[in-house]
């Protein structure tokens, strides 16, 4: 072929691929360019339909990070002495000690290259036994290295899940942060796979930094003992200032081309959770959807949320082929190009004497210039590999950052929520104005405002001097209460839905705050409250007796157990269930009656000063339920109960009622009066019913009979007209 014709074909390719690598760069940035306007719509359409709110939080590589990071890693590694430490330590040990054997690898390398072109048997079989040798302890460090990575990983997840488990169950925050703030949509998932993926990603990221800076360090060392071997070449100070613009031209293309990963990922999991929160929720109401036939409705709220999902890992994986390709270009062969150049330039520049260790086989030197080479290019293809995983860490920490910020946020409201400090999204509700509604009577308070009450713990009075029951949306249900119950008063709660019956209990207990005003009460653990579905804790039958005490915290023995539950009518299941000690899944073995009743057992195995009843016996039969009452009372147990059933009136000595409309009133109960005034309401209420039935007779015998029909309402108003 014609060389001038050669060598303009090569002109050709080579203008036309850097062509091709601007044409793609410029696309690449039009691409993102459209997608962050997409996002931003989208974005924006979601905020205003969807139900969980995105976050709001800017996830970036800054100040705000590396505080979140040192305040994790505190708690990762709470001392010099601990475990987590000294497996850090064992971890930094094998990756230092990898980087040296990779030197002498290379060197390994070298000298069989060199003894292959002296054709030197002797030589070559020496250096290949000694690189076997060698390979045995190299084995064993790369494996060390999988192996220090993957403890350290687990002593950190093990940590961070013991702190963030203490955090979560002190001082009801389990309870608080779900119900009382919605900073937090999916804790369980916090709790689990954030922790988890966190761990995992921060040690991995530690090993693929620390290795590397130690490579190139190492390498760089070596590189330059090489060439000051040979004091007439060129290149001692030319190679390490090109090296520098090469990696910083790399390093500023990279970062200003790089995606926002942390975000991204971040926001991958927030849909991930909501996923698995949908499927929990399904299989929480799964009988409740069967018997609807809502499965329709569960599943196209599904697949939208799996759709909301798949969106987010499409658009990652889309990033990540741009970014990827890029990278590959920059990092593999443009590095290999300007690698293969600064090798050369020390050979090629030399003037030097002719470097010979055979003067006879080999005059020139050759086999000494070769293991040189040989040597060079092993050790910078390490310096570059060090440096590709340098540069592309950036894109691990971006992600590092998100699942950071995500950890850091679930410890900090845990925190907060601890200590009462509480943020809940705004609600909108309906200002309609019609009489009966009850939101038209409710205002509203800010729902990230303080809990200014005052809780004083009383001998075993409940006191409530002008405590307001504020939900945590911000409702007000009664702008103030004030009453005293003392021990031994059994008090009657009654009123239609929503007008704060179970709040009050909520009040009492510690679990909604208090906005104003002093509430006087006993010690938490006087108060004991049966919920309508009691909740059937995992275990035997005598841990649902005796819950929430363990079997280690239990003070009484089984005959004392047996006659608990004849005082609530289920000596039966013992036999039948095969002992206390049977285990069965109770939520469903147990009917609905039998489970109240199992709930009712405990106020009789702790035996509280209060007993806070919610519709606890609405499935068990009437004789029954006025047993189990008498039983409570003659133990000195104060009742307080909610219930629509007359026939516990009796059980009770006070009544607090509530309207619905914020008004209250707290009395003493007349059973017989109230039973009297329960007697002739029905009664009219069964006369109000027949009247359009005896209306419409009226009008079928006056057609019949030819006669003007009449009715009562217009009765009424001719005699109101005569008059």
């Amino acid at each position: 072929m014609n060389p001038i014709r050669s060598r303009r074909l090569k002109i050709l390719l080579l203008s036309s691929s850097f062509a091709l690598i601007a044409y793609l760069i410029r696309r690449y940035r039009r691409y993102l360019i459209l997608k962050k306007r997409q996002s931003l719509t989208i974005s924006r359409k979601e905020s205003s339909t969807n139900v969980i709110p995105p976050l709001s939080i800017k996830k970036t590589i800054n100040k705000q990070f590396f505080h979140q990071l040192q305040v994790i890693v505190r708690i990762l590694i709470p001392r010099l002495r601990s475990d987590s430490f000294f497996l850090l330590i064992i971890h930094l040990t094998t990756l230092i000690t990898r980087t040296f054997l990779s030197i002498y690898i290379a060197h390994l390398d070298g000298a069989i290259v060199k003894s292959l072109v002296q054709r030197n048997p002797r030589d070559f079989l020496r250096t290949i036994s000694i690189f076997i040798a060698v390979a045995i302890p190299a084995s064993f460090i790369n494996s060390a290295i999988r192996f220090a990575e993957s403890k350290l990983a687990l002593a950190f997840r093990t940590k961070l899940s013991r702190h963030a488990y203490e955090a979560y169950f002190r001082n009801q925050t389990y309870y608080r942060v779900t119900n009382l703030d919605t900073r937090l949509l999916t804790p369980d998932q916090n709790l689990t796979d954030d922790i988890e993926t966190f761990t995992s990603t921060l040690t991995h990221l530690f090993s693929h930094l620390t290795k590397p800076f130690f490579d190139v360090a190492i390498v760089s060392w070596s590189l330059i003992s090489m060439m000051r071997l040979r004091k007439t070449a060129r290149g001692l100070k030319e190679v390490p200032a090109l090296l520098f613009i090469v990696v910083s031209f790399t390093f500023m293309a990279v970062r200003k081309l790089s995606p926002n990963f942390g975000k991204l990922v971040s926001e991958e999991a927030r849909r991930r959770g909501i996923l698995r929160f949908a499927h929990t929720r399904v299989i929480a109401n799964a009988e409740e959807i069967a018997f609807f036939d809502g499965h329709e409705v569960e599943r196209n709220w599904i697949l939208k949320l799996y759709d909301q999902l798949r969106e987010q890992t499409s658009l990652i994986i889309k990033k990540k082929f741009w970014f990827i390709m890029l990278e590959q270009f920059l990092m593999k062969y443009f590095w290999h190009a300007c690698g293969m150049i600064f090798i050369a330039i020390p050979f090629l520049t030399y003037d030097g004497p002719p470097e010979t260790d055979d003067p006879v086989g080999d005059p020139l030197g050759i086999s000494t210039r070769t293991e040189a080479f040989t040597v060079s290019k092993h050790l910078l293809t390490s310096g570059a590999d060090a440096l590709e995983r340098i540069i592309s860490s950036y894109k691990e920490i971006a992600e590092l950052a998100g699942h950071t910020n995500r950890v850091y946020t679930m410890l900090h409201v845990f925190d907060e929520c601890a200590h009462e400090h509480y943020q809940r999204a705004s609600v909108t509700m309906d200002e309609s104005h019609n009489e009966h509604s009850l939101t038209s009577v409710k205002r509203k308070v800010a729902v990230n405002q303080r809990a200014e009450g005052q809780i004083i713990e009383s001998e075993g009075d409940i006191i409530a001097e002008n405590v307001p029951i504020i939900t945590p949306n911000g409702d007000v249900i009664v702008k103030s209460l004030s009453l005293k119950i003392t021990p031994g008063m059994h008090v009657l709660i009654s009123g239609p839905n929503g007008c704060g019956k179970s709040s009050f209990f909520r009040i009492v207990r510690g679990l909604w705050p208090i906005y104003s005003g002093r509430l006087h009460r006993p010690d938490p653990s006087n108060f004991f409250l049966i919920p309508q579905r009691p909740y059937m804790c995992p275990g035997t039958l005598r841990d649902q007796i005796i819950y929430p005490d363990t079997i280690d915290q239990a003070f009484v023995d089984d005959s004392k157990l047996m006659k608990i539950l004849d005082n609530v009518e289920l000596q039966y299941i013992v036999q039948r269930e095969g002992g206390l000690n049977a285990e069965r899944d109770w939520k469903d073995i147990l009917s609905g009656g039998e489970k109240q009743r199992l709930g009712l057992a405990r106020i009789f195995y702790h035996q509280p000063k209060y007993a806070l009843l919610d519709e606890c016996t609405s499935a068990v039969s009437i004789d029954v339920e006025g047993k189990i009452y008498e039983r409570a009372k003659a133990l000195g147990i104060s009742l307080l109960t909610i219930t629509h059933r007359p026939s516990l009136w009796a059980y009770h000595t006070h009544l607090l009622q509530f309207d619905g409309d914020g008004r209250w009133t707290f009395e003493i109960l007349n059973t017989e009066k109230r039973l009297t005034l329960k007697g002739e309401k029905e009664r009219l209420e069964a006369q109000l019913a027949g009247i359009p039935q005896i209306q419409q007779r009226l009008n079928e015998l006056c057609q019949l009979l030819g006669e003007n029909t009449m009715t009562i309402e217009n009765q009424q108003y001719e005699e109101i007209n005569d008059d």
